[in-house]
């Protein structure tokens, strides 16, 4: 309690004992004491709710700030302990694998995906194969191979988004997120 709250709380009881004197005779001079000391008492109790409300909003800012800066912080950490890679899966149009695009599309809406990474040769090249669920719905492309393959040992998520577009039928296409520990 502010020390002003505390002073016009003292003066308002000091209004009141002070009034009862005027009893019997003086109803008027003790009607007028009540009163003043009431007012004070509302005055101080309005400073007290004042300083409290500072106080509290005060003390939120700091936690806002705090919990602000810890994000940032894990925000920071994360960035430098982890990339990012963006990479458009290749080979999604074959039947089988707009069929099994199609299926994950209508259950997810296309995001947020399951998926994984593998590494394998294809027609005697390494490649890296690109699964959703289980399920293999293309590769990472030639030009991508000399950013995926360093890391594809280091990946701890791997999320696919899929697109759907027409052109005289509905057509799908994919997009694999990597985050992977530099």
């Amino acid at each position: 309690m502010k020390k002003s709250s505390i002073a016009l709380f003292v003066a308002a009881t000091l209004f009141l004992l002070c009034s009862f004197t005027f009893l019997p005779d003086g109803i008027g001079e003790f009607a007028s004491g009540v009163a003043v000391a009431v007012v004070l008492a509302l005055v101080g109790f309005s400073k007290e709710k004042k300083a409290r409300n500072a106080a509290e909003a005060r003390l939120k800012q700091e936690e806002e700030a705090r919990a602000q800066a810890e994000a940032e912080a894990r925000r920071r950490e994360f960035e430098a302990t982890h990339g990012v890679l963006s990479l458009p899966v290749s080979g999604v149009t074959f039947d089988s694998r707009q069929r099994v695009l199609a299926k994950l599309y209508r259950e997810s809406d296309g995001i947020g995906i399951d998926g994984r990474l593998e590494t394998c040769e294809y027609e005697g090249a390494p490649a890296v194969r690109v699964f959703a669920e289980d399920e293999l719905i293309g590769y990472v492309r030639k030009s991508d191979l000399s950013q995926t393959l360093p890391i594809v040992d280091r990946v701890d998520d791997v999320t696919i988004t899929i697109d759907c577009f027409e052109d005289n039928e509905k057509i799908y296409n994919a997009e694999a997120r990597v985050v992977y520990t530099k």
